[in-house]
């Protein structure tokens, strides 16, 4: 029945209405099962009842009209129970519930199956015959089936149903990419020319295509420079490095050179574009990891950028006349780049995570932004909509009470934006005097305007990756010197630490692939570097070079499961720095031995610190990789995300054991993760005993001044108070309560 079950869910995901799909469902199950009845009961929550929704067999004026209580009848039991019920003569059970409008007397045996979707039971789907009978195993396991695989579609197919009715308003539910709220009407935004709509063909003028390819490479080189100088200019400086990366595509003379093969090989200068463009997107699309998948978006937006300057001409700027909430299938950053920021509110996209450049973007700009919400987005043209970029929730057609509220919460926003910028000039420590220091995570960011970081302490967590990733070969030392002096030079008298690479199974080089089951457990990190020690001593001798005269670096090592790693990785530090000492020594210059440290996300660690603080300087903690690996959820997914939770009691537990161990043997200890980040996070990990936070840019105020707020002593009370508590929940309330006293509740809206 495996081939029924698939035909039947293809024509449900192609109905394009909620109705029409689930009476496709019903007669074709009828018919598959050579049942007599199939019905849908769907939850109608405001009137806490099943009502029917479709029918194959019952009365078909019944739809709509005839409804269950919750807790009633058999329908009612399998909701509650959340479990198949079959019956070989219903009528008989004490939970039978008779529907006179439904003609259901002839019908005894019912075999029913909840639909559940993420945890919520949506309805229930039953098949009924006259004759009295068990269904059997086989027809059991067919309607389980099919109620799980049609959970989904019904989800979707429900809310697409529901947009398309004018006076609807609810709420859509995605991923928080940029924290904060926004209010205004949907603006819904559609490329001008896709990949996949351009014809591949060949031509005759190839010299004409080289030419034409020239011209756009210019337009589009003046586009993205006149963008990046608009951000240099504004208070999102920072983001300036978002466009580089383009730049970089955009200059890259293998990436370039590919396409003027192309061209002479016969094909026009758009299929040219097109036919590389989705080569290097299926590569990136296919990468595990999060981050490196997200840069396949932003292959295909320089793509697009040039197919539509190859097929169109210019039309200048986007023309906006007032404020709105941009919405597209996939924002990309360029796209953000020609909206003018006052007009800007926030910013819904159905494809792409909270590591998308659009995402970045975004918290960089301090613009609420929600990603993947997986609806049909014509339907929210000119609909208003609120963005609830703490909470990662789309409100459609908000009801009047709900707009006041929140209103009201950007009006206290506002208000605590202007307490954030009191203390940029002030140290970073709590109201009974312990120092704090906050650090940067940086990547793409850290080697811009030292300006725009002047309230960081330094930098805890610099991600090496980027320069390897852009390539089509290894970077040379003297590559990788240039990229790690920029970033040493810009904050001088400031720590910086340096990950060493951080590719494998799961990211991917375009010219080292590894394919692998399960990436994520895989030939990654330093396991990877040690297995290429040439790799290894090459980055190692350039971040030493680039140190030269600066003395501000530190090295970490990512991805370390066991102490023989840390060893072999400090003797070939002991090699690389010997040797880049005795060249530097010649030019009568020194170059200071790094402290050493790893960063502490593979669980096996937790069991080594005591043997792993003789080997190292210092440890780091990623809270974000460490969470997953401990309770096995992907929080990128959005079917787990909701579990994916950094304050749960193993993570807890876990973090009070690395702190007291750096306690016990005197070694520095700092958090990375973006747990440190988070108000309520940050609270937790002061009463642990952590002193040192590396977060993104946008945090550093806020969480400087949460510091300036507290007192050590009582945080620890806090600490003690919400451990009596047997439920997770209570780090939320009681440290949150903490929060509240201090007139710093609205920090803790993570959703609604």
């Amino acid at each position: 029945m495996l081939k029924e079950l698939r035909e039947i869910v293809q024509r449900v995901t192609a109905s394009s209405d909620l109705n029409e799909a689930m009476s496709e469902l019903v007669r074709k199950t009828r018919d598959v099962m050579q049942v007599d009845c199939c019905s849908i009961y769907l939850l109608r929550e405001s009137e806490q009842a099943y009502g029917l929704a479709a029918t194959e067999g019952l009365a078909q004026e019944a739809v709509g009209r005839a409804k269950i209580p919750l807790g009633e009848g058999i329908v009612g039991l399998i909701g509650e129970k959340e479990e198949l019920i079959n019956l070989a003569d219903a009528q008989h059970h004490p939970k039978f519930k008779y529907l006179p409008e439904a003609h259901e007397d002839e019908f005894r045996s019912f075999l029913g199956a909840p639909i559940i979707h993420q945890r919520k039971t949506l309805g229930v789907l039953v098949v009924q015959q006259k004759q009295v009978r068990l269904f059997e195993e086989s027809e059991e396991s067919f309607l389980v089936t099919l109620a799980s695989q049609l959970a989904t579609v019904i989800a979707h197919a429900e809310a697409k149903g529901n947009l398309k009715s004018r006076n609807w308003h609810g709420v859509l539910r995605g991923l928080a990419g940029s924290p904060g709220v926004a209010i205004g009407k949907a603006w819904v935004w559609r490329p001008r020319v896709e990949l996949n709509q351009v014809k591949a063909r060949k031509v005759d003028d190839l010299g004409l295509q080289q030419q034409r390819l020239d011209k756009v490479l210019l337009q589009v080189e003046e586009e993205l420079d006149s963008m990046a100088l608009r951000f240099k200019e504004s208070q999102a400086s920072e983001s300036v490095a978002v466009f580089e990366v383009y730049q970089y595509i955009l200059k890259d003379p293998v990436f370039i050179g590919l396409i003027r093969e192309e061209i002479a090989h016969g094909w026009s200068a758009g299929s040219a574009v097109k036919r590389v463009c989705e080569k290097q997107i299926a590569q990136f699309a296919n990468m595990a990891d999060p981050y490196l998948r997200e840069r396949a978006a932003d292959i295909r937006d320089l793509g697009q950028r040039l197919l539509t300057r190859l097929i169109h001409e210019d039309e200048g700027p986007l023309a906006l006349f007032e404020p709105v909430i941009l919405v597209a299938d996939e924002i990309s950053a360029t796209l953000i780049a020609e909206i003018p920021r006052d007009k800007l509110k926030g910013i819904v996209s159905a494809r792409g995570s909270i590591n998308s450049h659009a995402a970045i973007l975004a918290r960089a700009m301090g613009i609420p932004a929600v990603m993947g919400i997986d609806h049909s987005f014509e339907l929210l043209e000119e609909k208003q909509l609120i963005v609830d970029g703490y909470g990662g929730e789309l409100l459609v057609e908000p009801v009047a009470s709900v707009l006041r509220e929140y209103r009201q919460l950007m009006a206290e926003e506002a208000q605590m934006d202007e307490l954030f910028a009191t203390v940029r000039q002030e140290p970073s420590q709590t109201l009974d005097g312990v120092r704090v220091s906050l650090l940067l995570n940086a990547g793409l960011s850290a080697d811009t305007d030292i300006a725009m970081n002047d309230t960081a302490d330094g930098v805890g967590l610099f991600r090496t990756e980027i320069p390897f990733m852009m390539r089509d070969r290894f970077p040379s030392e003297q590559e990788q010197v240039a990229s790690y002096r920029r970033v040493l030079t810009s904050y001088v008298g400031k720590p910086v630490c340096m990950r060493t690479l951080d590719v494998g199974g799961d990211k991917q080089l375009p010219y080292f692939p590894i394919v692998e089951e399960n990436p994520f457990l895989g030939w990654r990190g330093i396991r990877l570097t040690l297995d290429h020690p040439e790799i290894f001593l090459v980055q190692l001798k350039a971040m030493l070079r680039a140190s030269q005269g600066l003395d501000n670096l530190s090295i970490m090592l990512p991805m370390v499961g066991n102490l023989e790693e840390v060893r072999v990785a400090r003797r070939l530090l002991d090699r690389a720095w010997r040797e880049v000492s005795a060249e530097t020594a010649e030019q009568q210059g020194v170059v200071r031995y790094p402290s050493l440290g790893v960063m502490i996300e593979v669980p096996s660690l937790l069991y080594q610190l005591s043997e792993l603080a003789p080997l190292v300087d210092f440890w780091s903690v990623g809270t974000n990789d460490l969470t997953q690996y401990l309770l096995a959820v992907d929080r990128n997914n959005g079917r787990v995300a909701d579990i994916y939770d950094t304050l749960h009691p193993a993570v807890l537990r876990a973090l009070q054991q690395i702190i007291d161990a750096a306690r016990h043997h005197a070694k520095p200890v700092s958090i990375c993760g973006e747990l440190a980040g988070d108000p309520v996070g940050v609270l937790v990990l002061l009463a642990m005993g952590y002193r040192r936070f590396s977060m993104n840019n946008s945090n550093i105020m806020r969480i400087k001044y949460i510091v300036r707020q507290s007192r050590t002593d009582e945080l620890q009370k806090v600490l003690r108070e919400a451990l009596s508590h047997r439920h997770g929940g209570a780090f939320k309330g009681v440290f949150g309560r903490y929060l509240q006293e201090r007139g710093l509740g609205g920090l803790l809206r993570t959703g609604r």
